[in-house]
């Protein structure tokens, strides 16, 4: 007997995802992870578009990534121009995308990832506020911290303006770098008592092998000088036995990488060009991150690290380490945001340098807190734009995500056909996805019609769909 499993829609995902599970014989036979938010095309808005517009029109594509799609296409314009910006602005650029991890990081910890760790009887944010309300107040002053450097740093607290070609439109003044200096401080004790708690649980947590499905990657990352880097480096890839298989600059990726479409999904799939399709599938992220870095430069980070690394080890497989390694990004954004607001250059008055619109070719990579994130601008003699590829970090886990999901089916089907059982069963693998954070508005850049008219029946349910 032949059956069709659907979870749609994928719950607490940024975007609109399902996955589908086709089972014969009490087996799996195919399990597709679809992105369906529909292509938005925005490679092709770009098209014919000043330069200069990009870093406000390419924000656009995403309300929870907007400040890595600003900082990552000024930086593609600027490489396009051959522009030298000033040592301030590249500080606050700096601070600006660390404090996008911040507000990232607190949401996906405390709306989308706790909720799967916790012992709640509603597994969401409404449920941690009734069963630990301390809890929900700190996060939320988190997320609120982070938003306070976007929105002071970019102009705006969702698509910010600053990040223009040459440097950063305003400055900081002393008084507003000395209340983020305050408050950030207030929120390095509370981003501590959140990853103390995440610590808490995992410490405490059954070793179950079944429950994310791990399997061997490659992995990719930013560095600097072989440390934890989420705005400017060269890109380092590990292969599936913790080696440097490359380590290259960011004009030098199509060496590097190769694009395929996905016949199923509103998304393409980058993969490591020397090893092929599917040998060159890697993951991105907190653990892609953790798996390529030497180490981070912050105390409290490195102590948080060591506590890390006595868990899971670097390199690790274990998908399960993506919401721990989450927690210390945390700590290290954090951070960050400190270190560079402690920088007496931050308050100077040199924000921009002068530019020249010239014809040429520009790329530019930054870690968005779902992983890589690049940007590449074909710019002609009159400054418009005459090609552009967006590869998103979504695009990079997808196969990642969809081969944990198959191998968890695979180890959990009893439970999955069995009806009683089943809504477990596929929370747990709603679960899997929620612990890559994927970016599903981001992924998006194909498009597939299928007209077929399918005259099974359909039974359906409200979240689950029986075929």
């Amino acid at each position: 007997m032949s059956s069709k499993i659907v979870i749609d829609p994928l719950t607490r995902v940024e975007g609109v995802g399902k996955v589908r599970i086709d089972i014969d014989g009490g087996e799996v036979k195919d399990l597709q992870f679809s992105t369906m938010v529909s292509p938005r095309f925005f490679e092709y808005l770009l098209l014919d578009k000043p330069a200069e517009d990009a870093p406000r029109i390419s924000e656009r594509i995403c309300g929870i990534c907007y400040v890595n799609h600003h900082l990552v296409s000024v930086k593609a314009v600027e490489d396009a121009w051959g522009v030298e910006i000033p040592e301030v602005a590249t500080i606050l650029r700096r601070l600006m995308n660390a404090g996008s991890f911040v507000t990232s990081h607190a949401l996906h910890l405390a709306f989308l990832a706790l909720p799967d760790l916790l012992d709640l009887k509603e597994r969401n944010f409404i449920g941690i506020m009734k069963q630990n309300p301390e809890l929900a107040k700190i996060a939320l002053e988190i997320h609120k911290y982070g938003n306070r450097v976007v929105t002071e740093i970019g102009g705006r607290v969702v698509h910010p303006v600053a990040a223009v070609p040459g440097g950063m439109t305003k400055g900081l003044t002393g008084e507003a770098r000395y209340k983020m200096l305050t408050e950030g401080r207030i929120a390095l004790r509370n981003v501590k008592k959140v990853a103390d708690l995440v610590f808490d649980l995992y410490e405490k947590r059954e070793d179950d092998p079944l429950e994310y499905m791990s399997e061997k990657t490659n992995y990719m990352g930013l560095v600097s000088g072989g440390s934890y880097e989420i705005y400017h480096g060269p890109v380092r890839i590990k292969d599936i036995e913790g080696r440097i298989a490359h380590e290259f600059e960011p004009q030098d990726y199509r060496d590097h990488w190769e694009e395929r479409s996905c016949d199923h999904s509103f998304t393409k799939i980058p993969f490591v060009k020397s090893m092929g399709y599917p040998n060159g599938v890697g993951r991105v992220g907190p653990l892609g991150r953790f798996n390529v870095m030497d180490g981070v430069r912050w105390p409290a980070s490195r102590d948080y690290l060591k506590a890390y690394d006595d868990l899971f080890g670097r390199p690790s497989d274990d998908t399960a380490a993506y919401n721990l390694a989450r927690a210390v990004e945390l700590v290290a954004a954090v951070e960050e945001c400190l270190e560079y607001l402690s920088d007496d250059r931050i308050v100077s008055i040199e924000t921009r340098a002068p530019v020249k619109t010239v014809e040429g070719e520009g790329v530019g990579i930054v870690e968005a807190p779902r992983g890589l994130l690049l940007h590449n601008y074909r710019i002609n003699q009159k400054g418009l734009i005459e090609n552009v590829n967006i590869i998103a970090p979504t695009t990079f886990n997808h196969p990642s995500i969809e081969h944990n999901l198959r191998h968890s089916a695979e180890a959990h089907i009893d439970d999955i056909v069995d009806e009683k059982k089943r809504d477990e069963a596929l929370w747990r693998l709603e679960k899997i996805v929620r612990a890559y954070d994927p970016c599903l508005s981001c992924s998006v850049h194909t498009i597939n019609v299928d007209l077929t008219i399918d005259d099974e029946k359909v039974e359906r349910s409200p979240r689950r769909i029986v075929i």
